[in-house]
């Protein structure tokens, strides 16, 4: 949700943001869940013709990718792009914990469950993939989950978008708000997993590494927590199925490259987790969100 709320609020008011989110709150809670989802996945489809600069970006970045695709091929996997974050963003305003263990299958929770009996709490490294609100959620019914996350504008949408999470068992450390760094601490000592999306470049601490064949600014946090709170790690992503069934897969704990040289040690394990996220990427590439300027700084 927060995704399309930082891209939509450019071109809106605020109140007319807020109007917004409203209503498709209220619709989202008030109509059945299939016919929610599928008209977020009509919202989508809109989107694609209503936002030209998110389009292009998206159709350019596929192209760079995907050289050898057909234009055809690229256009297609762009508009699905849009329509999977339509559907994602009302299945978010719809959905509740007896529903989202309805719709999402966990694949891979014995490997969560091994690091979490290591007892110095989990770094859950993800990305943009799939609906990853919801996978989230599917996760906290079976773990304590808390996130990691940048306050959006409006404040208004921020409360909901925090409210919905509560609603699920998952606490949000907004960054760089009070609190936040000791609740960072007190998600390793009550040996909590903490949900890190590394996949996007942002104004945090990053380093360049390698993704999809070029140099990407890629935030480091997920290595450095692991590094310093000695914490496994797992990988997690989520895929949304053709029934709109969503599937969460979890590898780990991962080995680690820990050569006591902190710093490189951090920039070689965010190449290694990046590869991963990579590979979830390639195998289902019209559920990232490709719209996003991933290779905008350069070394």
């Amino acid at each position: 949700m927060s995704f399309w709320i930082r891209y939509i609020r450019k071109r809106l008011s605020r109140i007319t943001l807020i109007v917004i989110a409203g209503i498709l709150d209220l619709g989202a809670r008030l109509v059945p869940y299939r016919i929610a989802v599928a008209a977020g996945g009509a919202i989508g489809f809109i989107s694609y013709y209503l936002l030209p600069r998110e389009r292009k970006r998206a159709l350019s970045n596929l192209h760079r990718v995907f050289p050898d695709r057909s234009e055809q091929w690229v256009r297609t996997t762009a508009l699905r792009t849009f329509v999977h974050l339509g559907k994602s963003l009302l299945e978010v305003l719809a959905i509740n914990p007896r529903r989202v263990r309805s719709v999402v299958t966990c694949k891979g929770l014995e490997n969560l469950e091994t690091a979490v009996k290591q007892g110095k709490g989990v770094v859950y490294v993800t990305a943009h993939i799939g609906n990853w609100e919801l996978m989230a959620g599917a996760v906290s019914q079976k773990y304590p989950v808390s996130g990691v996350a940048v306050a959006i504008e409006p404040e208004p949408l921020n409360d909901l978008l925090l409210r919905l999470r509560a609603k699920m068992g998952i606490r949000t450390i907004v960054r760089n708000r009070p609190g936040a760094a000791k609740e960072l601490i007190r998600v390793f000592r009550e040996n909590r997993a903490l949900g890190i999306l590394m996949d996007q470049d942002t104004d945090v601490e990053s380093v360049f590494v390698d993704f999809m064949g070029r140099p990407a600014w890629t935030p480091t946090g997920a290595a450095q927590m692991a590094v310093k709170f000695k914490a496994p790690v797992v990988f997690g992503y989520i895929r949304r199925e053709k029934d709109d069934h969503h599937t969460v897969f979890i590898e780990g704990p991962l080995e680690l490259v820990r050569t006591g040289n902190d710093e490189e040690d951090i920039r070689t394990n965010t190449a290694m987790f990046t590869k991963m996220i990579e590979n979830a990427i390639l195998r289902n590439p019209e559920q990232w969100v490709w719209m996003h300027r991933r290779w905008r700084r350069q070394p």
